[in-house]
């Protein structure tokens, strides 16, 4: 009667924990070809790009209990202190799952400050994939 007992107990608190396992509902979409986005006097990240403190945003948990996969492009100026300036998302896919997530994070980046002083309009790809999310090149 007491292994019952235990064994009852043990099976509703295993049902009471929640499942955190990512479970794709979707394909992952292709990545965009960055460059695409941008014209030749652009920062496209790599070693001109180069961040000093950054997190990387939290997968955002609609996205996630949706199975969604998907990236975003986010367009930014970094300041000649190293600051992010005029974060947007230049696009997400799936459109409104991603981007906002991705902006917030990216506002918070601190980078090198820049040799020249300012750069412009440079662009990073952040890929949500199977439950994580990872800097693109």
């Amino acid at each position: 009667m007491l292994r019952v007992g235990l064994l009852g107990l043990a099976l509703g608190l295993a049902s009471c924990g929640t499942n955190s396992t990512f479970k794709p509902k979707s394909q992952y979409p292709p990545d965009p070809w960055v460059k695409g986005y941008s014209n030749p006097d652009d920062c496209l990240g790599g070693e001109q790009l180069a961040a000093l403190n950054f997190e990387l945003p939290d997968y955002p948990r609609r996205a996630f209990n949706g199975g969604l996969q998907g990236w975003a492009i986010i367009r930014l100026d970094v300041s000649a202190s190293g600051m992010p300036e005029n974060v947007s998302v230049e696009r997400d896919v799936p459109s409104g799952f991603f981007g906002g997530n991705a902006r917030k994070a990216v506002e918070n980046w601190r980078f090198e400050p820049p040799k020249d002083g300012l750069m412009q309009n440079c662009r990073v790809l952040l890929r949500y994939r199977l439950g994580t999310v990872s800097i693109g090149g």
